[in-house]
């Protein structure tokens, strides 16, 4: 398959499940959520994990992780949050970066600092790059050469097949920040967190291309899908 028809497809796929996640209702999603949380709790490179990458999820239409976060703040796990600087003012004739956005992993410290994240735009908790718990104080950033190596990173996405595919949203944050870290560090667990719909009809696959990257394993309510069907 050439890259731009795999593209197309990436692209209709996404449309028709962005349009099914947008119909569930705030309960279900709930429901849900909670029901991935208490199959996490289970697991053993969840329980062992000491430094973990997870997502702050958005209010509607995606798994959410208030109760993960929560938890792995609470035991006293280091726990990094996915962070998209803004864009940078510039003149008319300057030519767009794509590094000056490319996500970074900054540190959440505490309840007491999750608590004091403002919303951004699409209703995410938005922690910044300094704490919230302590003035002036910048975040650790998980690239940073004394940060501990990442155990774990909990993903969102858009859709997930039996083979541990993954469909992101477009923009390419996830795949750019693991070739980064992966050059010069082991990689962490992959692990995707999904609400049922998302995982794809046995023998249906997400397209694909080279760049992208595979999830060790997907959670959904229904259980744990791993690579290669082994959990090692």
């Amino acid at each position: 398959m050439s890259t731009q028809a795999a593209f197309a497809l990436k692209a209709s796929l996404r449309k028709s499940m962005l349009k099914t996640l947008k119909g569930m209702s705030d309960g279900e999603v709930e429901k849900q959520s909670q029901a991935v949380f208490r199959i996490l709790l289970d697991q053993p490179f969840f329980k062992e994990a000491k430094s973990i990458g997870c997502y702050l999820s958005m209010k509607h239409g995606e798994l959410r992780t208030n109760g993960i976060v929560d938890h792995v703040l609470k035991r006293g796990s280091t726990l990094y949050t996915p962070f998209i600087p803004p864009p940078p003012s510039r003149s008319p004739e300057a030519q767009p970066s794509s590094s000056s956005q490319d996500m970074k992993m900054l540190r959440l410290y505490s309840s007491s600092d999750l608590d004091k994240c403002p919303l951004d735009k699409w209703g995410i908790l938005d922690p910044g790059e300094t704490r919230n718990d302590m003035e002036r104080e910048m975040r650790e950033d998980a690239m940073n050469r004394s940060s501990p190596p990442l155990d774990l990173i909990l993903i969102p996405g858009v859709a997930f097949d039996e083979e541990c595919n993954r469909l992101g949203r477009g923009k390419a944050y996830y795949d750019r920040f693991l070739l980064s870290y992966t050059s010069n560090r082991p990689s962490p667990l992959l692990v995707a967190l999904a609400l049922s719909p998302q995982i794809l009809e046995r023998g249906e696959k997400v397209p694909t291309t080279e760049h992208d990257f595979r999830l060790d394993g997907v959670v959904s309510p229904e259980g744990i899908v791993w690579r290669n069907s082994k959990s090692d």
